[in-house]
């Protein structure tokens, strides 16, 4: 049928299991195929009778629920769908938030302690996960227990209009995870060589290019870092396609990378200067390297943090039915 109907059977798939899927949607399909043409030839158009179909049916998720035999309770049905899409929508902008605002402010305020700074950023996200989901629940907690029901908070019945529109044909290849798992690979066994040997080699003597004091936390970081991304990366191909969510932990791991890393090139942690000894570079060749670092590092980071949000803007968009839902 149109795309309406395609949306529909997606939004109400999406929530089933696998298994069950194939058989729901035959059925559902049928379903509404049936009382759409039941109403075509008792004069209808056919758009109007399609959206009146979707609309007595109500909200896919809803239905799927009913189909797999899901309760939708803890706050009450008329409210759950309410509480559940408003508390990830808020887990997933204000926690990575919460967390890299407490690493800005304690690195402003205390530049020496890098190691208190993030595990205070950790005890921060950790906190207010547990608030919002502590003041959400208590609020629709109190909004049910009075007997308010959606159309009373002007929220209005479920209409077509809402449906999601249907992604596009996955965006992450096995070719480009493994590219990137390589890629990530290869950057730590540079910083594993460096603890060994060096990337750097001067009449065939290793010269040390890192400053060795980073080993205490910083490079040990990156590398835990590095793994993160790795994963993340495996993670996005299980998916099969960038979403808002998965470019907001992008962009998590990014600052993760690029804030330590730009304050360390600014407050001159990063290189081993002892090694323009050995070159003829320049007496400014330090202030150079450090500046053409720091505007990589930045460049890179902001390009993979609108790269993510791209992908997912286009993974959000429109697709044919077939592609979506096979």
């Amino acid at each position: 049928m149109s795309t309406l109907t395609d949306r529909y059977v997606f939004a109400a798939l999406r929530s089933i299991p696998e298994a069950q899927r194939e058989d729901i949607e035959r059925e559902l399909r049928g379903s509404i195929t049936d009382d759409v043409e039941a109403r075509v030839g008792s004069g209808q158009p056919p758009a109007e009778a399609e959206t009146e179909v979707l609309t007595e049916l109500g909200d896919p998720a809803r239905l799927a629920a009913r189909y797999t035999g899901r309760p939708l309770y803890l706050i009450g049905p008329d409210l759950f769908l309410d509480w559940w899409r408003l508390l990830k929508l808020l887990l997933v902008i204000v926690v990575p938030i919460a967390f890299v605002g407490s690493i800005v402010v304690r690195m402003a305020v205390d530049p020496g302690d890098p190691a208190g700074a993030f595990g205070a950023a950790i005890g921060t996200a950790l906190s207010v996960l547990v608030h919002l989901g502590f003041w959400v629940t208590l609020v629709f907690a109190v909004i049910q227990y009075n007997g308010a029901r959606r159309k009373d908070l002007g929220l209005g019945p479920w209409t077509p209009a809402s449906l999601p529109a249907l992604p596009r044909k996955a965006q992450v290849t096995l070719g480009d995870t493994i590219a990137s798992v390589v890629l990530i690979a290869f950057f730590i066994g540079l910083l594993l060589w460096q603890k060994v040997g060096s990337v750097m080699y001067l009449d065939g003597e290793p010269v040390l290019v890192l400053q060795e004091s980073l080993w205490s936390f910083w490079l040990p970081y990156v590398i835990i870092l590095l793994v993160a991304e790795a994963a993340f990366a495996v993670v996005l191909y299980v998916a099969r396609h960038w979403t808002y969510a998965f470019a907001a932990v992008n962009t998590v791991l990014a600052l993760l990378f690029m804030v330590p890393v730009l304050w360390l090139l600014a407050t001159d942690q990063v290189f081993d200067w002892a090694f323009l000894a050995h070159v003829d570079w320049g007496a400014d060749a330090s202030d150079w390297i450090a500046g053409i670092t720091a505007a990589a590092v930045l460049v890179v980071g902001l390009w993979d943090i609108g790269d993510g949000f791209l992908k997912a803007w286009k993974a959000s968009r429109p697709a044919p039915a077939q592609q979506a839902l096979r």
